[in-house]
């Protein structure tokens, strides 16, 4: 199967995961946790602190793989794929971490760059307009292009992040909270680019973010992670009475 054919499919749910139970160190995280997200949807996963959202977000990407119930993207079981299917699909995706993950000893245009040169033939002077385009759009600072991640603001490192999550153009978007470490006009302007960015590419995403009322107007569904499960989930206009419990941490029970 080639990496057209995965690219047209219209498989939907685009991520379907079913029963699945994961385990660290003998201790449960995951439960028989159930979750689906529809192509072309924007889904919000909401959940108390140390509930285990990023490792499901790693979950539901194939970064980590589990050994109990099945996570398929595009209709494809990830535990049961081949390498090489695994790699086709990846192409198609994008991740931004928490901690942003830019690589410690490559400079910022470089960690942009990276999945240019790995994945494609293009020339550098092809990737050098492709950077540029990316870089004015996320209002990138061009003067920081060689610094060390360890040299840039966390805000910076997250733009960066996006960046280089987007340049391969991903029809599947994970998001970690992608306006950590942001102030506000910074948010905003992150959040209103995803929305056009979503709109013009019609690409699926799953997020997460703490300061869940920034990220609500990108949001098409809501779901709450406690106890191991996905205890509620529904459009955000069906589910918003649950938000109201939330308005102070102690409140996050569901």
């Amino acid at each position: 199967m080639s990496q057209q054919e995965f690219i047209n499919m219209q498989h939907d749910p685009i991520i379907e995961a079913k029963q699945v139970s994961f385990y660290f160190d003998g201790r449960p995280i995951f439960q028989d946790l159930n979750f689906q997200l529809n192509r072309g949807e924007a889904y919000l996963l909401l959940g108390p602190s140390g509930s285990g959202k990023s490792l499901l977000l790693k979950i539901l990407s194939g970064l980590f793989l589990v050994a109990q119930g099945s996570v398929k993207i595009a209709g494809i079981d990830l535990a049961k794929a081949a390498p090489q299917v695994l790699q086709e699909l990846r192409v198609k995706m994008g991740f931004v971490f928490q901690d942003a993950a830019l690589i410690s000893n490559m400079c910022l245009y470089d960690n942009i760059a990276l999945p240019l040169r790995y994945h494609t033939s293009i020339s550098e002077s092809e990737i050098k307009i492709k950077i540029a385009e990316q870089m004015a759009q996320l209002q990138i600072d061009r003067q920081g292009d060689f610094l060390l991640p360890a040299q840039l603001s966390m805000e910076m490192r997250k733009r960066a992040a996006l960046a280089r999550a987007l340049i391969l153009e991903p029809e599947l978007l994970f998001l970690d909270e992608p306006t950590m470490g942001m102030g506000e006009e910074a948010s905003l302007h992150i959040w209103q680019f995803l929305q056009a960015y979503r709109q013009k590419k019609k690409i699926s995403v799953i997020l997460v973010q703490t300061d869940w009322r920034s990220a609500l107007p990108f949001a098409d569904r809501i779901g709450f992670l406690k106890g191991g499960k996905i205890v509620c989930a529904g459009p955000k206009e069906q589910v918003k009475d649950r938000l109201a419990q939330i308005s102070r941490p102690e409140n996050f029970l569901f």
